[in-house]
């Protein structure tokens, strides 16, 4: 069995009084002469209006390729036209409105003369965003070369470079893992990227230990920029596997009693774990005022004490750094059929509702709670700890009617494929589907295939087995699932 579900959870102006100006010794107002004896006041000669012409855009500011509206018009005018010039050109109408697009970024000038007077008026114009490429590919195979035998695991390409820097390595079959939060990478990390260790805050180097259902990672805390695509994470704390921290070599006891050591590539079967889960850290506030066991450590001389841990320093998924496309992940992986394949190509894509390839179309919401769980119903049984986990190569959940496998421990054997069904219900009771799965014989399967439905039982290796039904890496096939991040828009949500 292999599961890497993370243990730890915003005056007017009056209108001014017509001043009437009085002269000194007037006794009347008007054009006619006060007093007698004199003749008529000579009127004063009329004065015709000038010409004029106005111009206006709206709106006054946009984004390149954003369309406004000109209007323009001649008043006391003889001009039969007025001619444009400037960003637009032609021949037009005294008075009008035209619709027109900028294509370009800058201040943008439109003229308009009519007869011997002309105006202008001026806009904005600021670049168009440029979509980012927030896709990245997911192979299904056999792993690393360094490990054998991988059966439903999803791999992705990272790059890791020394912050603010352009020193960088990408590290290939890095496991794509739903069910736990942040960047962890097994050592040979090149020398000469030189990444900073974090420090404690009260010193020392800091170690971190990463609890999983199937074993436990140990190694330095260290800062790197992260890039997944088009996509960057600058600093970020991440997990350097199997580095000792501040020089310390002993691991604290307290780390070691959840299993085996997943510190080598044979024994995690990938070069490293892409955590993105909905939450934002490894430990989040548990972790600030508090030395929490068997999770963050101050490594100085000869020993490794737990420590404390402010949020800025704590191992963290990645995406949630972004610039953009940090709402949310998007994992898409093709349909399986019951003999599996060799290799499965499916996408990551990053955000939720910010670019075009990352709508929810038809899909379900599934509130999910402060843990990330909702509730699965399976043959009469309410499993209210349930998750959606790609780290998990197989559907576990616990079923004494369903034949064990003999030779591959933890799983079911079916005599030939069985379709089965749950009903999932979110958290809070917003949303409920039914769920139809079938499982393979996995000891069938040929040494060839890397992606099949198989299931196991959940009990011995999760303390929550009875209450949870682990949702792994099968349950992708042929969906489009979505997992919606604590903190943004919606709350922490699967969709699918």
């Amino acid at each position: 069995m292999m599961d890497y579900h993370l243990l730890v959870s915003l005056a007017r102006l009056r209108p001014r009084p017509i001043l009437r100006l009085l002269v000194a010794g007037a006794a009347c107002v008007g054009l006619v002469s006060c007093g007698g004896g004199g003749s008529s006041a000579t009127p004063a000669p009329v004065v015709p209006a000038q010409p004029t012409v106005s111009i206006a855009a709206a709106p006054a500011a946009v984004v390149a390729g954003q369309a406004l509206t000109l209007t323009w018009g001649a008043q006391n005018s003889s001009a039969t036209s007025c001619d444009a010039s400037g960003a637009w050109s032609g021949q037009v109408a005294t008075s009008g409105t035209r619709a027109v697009t900028p294509a370009a970024a800058g201040s943008i000038t439109y003229t308009i003369t009519c007869g011997a007077v002309a105006n202008s008026v001026t806009v904005n114009v600021t670049a168009a965003p440029v979509a980012t490429d927030n896709r990245l590919a997911i192979s299904v195979d056999t792993g690393p070369s360094a490990a054998t035998g991988a059966l439903n695991v999803p791999f992705v390409s990272v790059t890791v470079c020394r912050p603010g820097t352009a020193v960088c390595q990408t590290i290939d079959h890095v496991m794509l893992d739903t069910g736990s939060y942040g960047l962890r990478l097994l050592v040979p990390l090149d020398a000469g990227l030189g990444l900073p260790a974090v420090a404690a805050p009260a010193g020392g180097a800091v170690g971190e230990c990463a609890q999983f259902i199937d074993g436990f990672a140990w190694g330095s805390v260290v800062q790197a920029d992260v890039r997944l695509a088009g996509e960057l994470a600058p600093a970020q704390s991440i997990q350097a596997i199997g580095i000792a921290p501040g020089g310390v070599a002993t691991i604290p006891a307290a780390c070691t009693g959840v299993g085996r050591n997943l510190g080598t590539v044979a024994a995690l079967g990938a070069n490293g774990i892409l955590g993105v889960g909905m939450l934002r850290q490894d430990c989040g506030s548990a972790c600030v005022n508090t030395a929490v066991a068997a999770t963050y450590y101050a490594c100085a001389g000869a020993a490794c004490t737990a420590t404390r841990m402010p949020l800025a320093q704590q191992v963290s998924n990645p995406v949630t750094a972004f610039a953009a496309d940090n709402n949310g992940v998007l994992v898409t992986l093709p349909a399986v059929g019951a003999n599996g394949v060799a290799v499965l190509a499916g996408t990551l894509t990053f955000g939720i509702g910010t670019q075009a390839n990352n709508t929810i179309a038809g899909e379900t919401r599934y509130v999910a709670n402060a843990s990330g769980n909702f509730t699965t119903l399976y043959k009469g049984r309410s499993m209210t700890a349930s998750f959606i986990d790609s780290g998990s190569n197989g559907l576990y959940f616990n079923d004494a009617s369903l034949t064990a496998c003999s030779f591959s421990t933890g799983f079911y054997c079916p005599l030939s494929p069985v379709t089965l069904s749950a009903t999932n219900s979110a958290y809070d009771g917003s949303a409920t589907g039914v769920v139809t799965f079938t499982l393979t014989n996995v000891d069938g399967i040929g040494a060839a295939i890397s992606a099949v439905s198989v299931g196991g039982n959940n009990g011995s290796a999760n303390s929550s087995g009875a209450n949870a039904f682990d949702w792994g890496l099968p349950f992708f096939f042929g969906r489009r699932v979505f997992v919606g991040f604590e903190g943004s828009p919606g709350g922490a949500y699967w969709a699918y």
